[in-house]
């Protein structure tokens, strides 16, 4: 996977000296960059008389850049924000999707819906019995509490 592209006039200058009859190795050491790059963009060029960046496979991104952030900070911000309310604010920026397209890029991001947990109902019997409790060791010593295995 290509980590970095040249620019237009770094590939045309690689292709003017392979034509001028320098090697790749003097290319690469003129221009400051891999021998296997300049090997790629001439390879390129003999295939396709051009140096231009030539369309890739695969569907382009419907949400830019600027929106994929902005989703993912609103996830973040608000962690209780429903697909919807995300769905909603999209036309806002410029581009409006679908939910499972939003839970996509959350996912990517590593932000997961979660449900939270329950939490249990203290009825008034079981406030008593804790009072109950806490009255009944108020005394107790450190040296005592050492010993009780919770």
């Amino acid at each position: 996977m290509k980590n970095k592209e040249h620019t237009r006039q770094v590939r045309d200058t690689v292709v003017k000296k392979f034509k001028a009859g320098f090697g790749y190795k003097n290319i690469s050491q003129a221009l400051n960059i891999p021998r296997s790059t300049v090997q790629a963009i001439i390879l390129k060029w003999k295939e396709y008389q051009t140096t231009a960046n030539l369309p890739r496979p695969g569907r382009p991104s419907k949400l830019s850049a600027h929106t994929r952030r902005r989703l993912i900070r609103d996830a973040a911000k608000r962690p209780m924000i429903t697909l919807d309310e995300l769905q909603r604010s999209t036309p806002e920026v410029g581009d409006s999707v679908h939910r499972t397209t939003i839970s996509r890029i959350l996912h990517k991001s590593g932000l997961y819906g979660r449900v939270a947990r329950r939490k249990p109902f203290l009825k008034d019997i079981h406030k008593k019995c804790r009072l109950k409790f806490a009255t009944s060791h108020l005394g107790d010593t450190p040296n005592m509490w050492k010993k009780v295995l919770w």
